[in-house]
């Protein structure tokens, strides 16, 4: 289905439309700018034409936080080569990842979960690699992950000590500032800590995974581009004495993805200045429940209106009969706009197909490929 169809389509009321060329351009400036190894966060975007997307343009590999997601990246990739970087697993799933699936990459932030890896992979083997999180310090991101993962700085000590004593794994240093992170500081204090972590425990370290977070842009928080982070990075790599001999990996997700889909919802109802229309918060636009305020576009009859003097402040709900299906900003849309016009999402291309549903049966089932030009400013 082209772009042109699906707005002229009676019997649907909400499709994405992917810019695979856009995703090329800011996968390839990513790992160019980047002066070490990027793995794609597939949480942020599990569709199959994003995972080879990616891949195509120059990804290292693959960040996954489950079987699940494997088993997706595989099917596309097969021989891919997948992280399992989620702290938290059963052994089930360690082995799982090990003996069927050939996954030879795992994180642990405490002893708990190390038990679990030795009692699993075998200790001996060099093939092995493990990432130890640690909490690199103060945070500025939109969504901190710090009260949930990372051990505290002497733990994470031990712990190095105690993988170095028990096993022939290689190992690396991890550490995630947050998702949405605003500035780069908290990714130079996670530097910091990491290069105090090897020189107080004498632990050969191979790797240092500096984790995602990396910022996309949206009308509240017109952030530079990402790649604008990764040269102060590099030069604080440069700089140590200690650091600059590991390799270093970065898992983006949303820098790679947010503005390579759009998702088109239809005008159902309107009444006054509160407009309903076809995909809400459970079908794909939880991002701007919570946050993040969207950039918009309307269409009708096909074309895209230029902008109208006479637009008015309007809440958005979704179709659903949930109270809670509200966009968490007003947006600013035409005076005329009316039932069959449609509404283009900007900016949904993270986190919004890893976590819709089909709540009240409602759902975003349509995929439409598009080009630069059909969606250009």
């Amino acid at each position: 289905m082209q772009l042109r169809q699906a707005l002229h389509d009676t019997g649907i009321d909400a499709f994405y439309a992917f810019d695979p060329a856009r995703l090329r351009e800011a996968t390839s400036r990513f790992v160019q700018a980047f002066p070490g190894q990027v793995l794609y966060a597939v949480k942020a975007n599990p569709m199959p034409a994003v995972i080879a997307t990616v891949q195509a343009a120059g990804v290292h590999g693959y960040d996954v936080a489950s079987i699940g997601e494997v088993l997706r990246v595989r099917a596309g990739v097969p021989d891919a080569r997948c992280c399992l970087m989620n702290p938290v697993k059963s052994r089930r799933d360690i082995q799982s990842a090990w003996q069927e699936l050939g996954v030879r990459e795992f994180a642990l932030d405490c002893e708990a979960e190390l038990d679990k890896l030795l009692d699993v992979l075998p200790a001996r083997d060099d093939s092995v690699g493990v990432h130890l999180r640690f909490q690199p310090g103060a945070a500025d991101a939109v969504y901190d992950l710090g009260s949930k993962f990372g051990a505290a700085t002497a733990e994470a000590a031990r712990l190095l000590r105690l993988i170095a004593a028990h096993t022939a794994w290689r190992t690396g240093l991890a550490f995630h500032p947050g998702s949405q992170t605003l500035s780069v500081e908290p990714y130079l204090g996670g530097l910091q800590t990491a290069q105090r972590l090897i020189e107080e425990t004498g632990v050969a370290v191979a790797t240092l995974d500096i984790g995602g977070g990396f910022p996309g842009r949206y009308d509240n928080m017109p952030l530079p581009p990402a790649t604008a982070m990764l040269e102060p990075i590099a030069q604080a790599v440069a700089a140590s004495p200690t650091l600059w001999r590991l390799q270093l990996v970065a898992e983006p997700g949303r820098a790679l993805v947010h503005d390579c889909l759009s998702l088109f919802a239809r005008v159902v109802l309107r009444k006054g200045d509160a407009v309903y229309c076809g995909a809400g918060i459970f079908s794909g636009l939880l991002p701007a429940q919570q946050f993040f305020q969207l950039p918009v576009r309307c269409w009708r009859g096909g074309v895209r209106w230029a902008p109208d003097a006479e637009a008015r402040d309007c809440v958005v709900f979704g179709p659903t009969c949930d109270s809670n299906d509200r966009l968490a900003f007003a947006y600013r849309l035409p005076a005329a706009l009316q039932e069959g016009d449609w509404i283009e999402f900007r900016h949904v291309g993270a986190y919004s197909e890893s976590v819709r549903c089909a709540f009240n049966g409602f759902s975003v089932d349509h995929l439409v490929t598009v080009s630069d030009r059909e969606l250009a400013p």
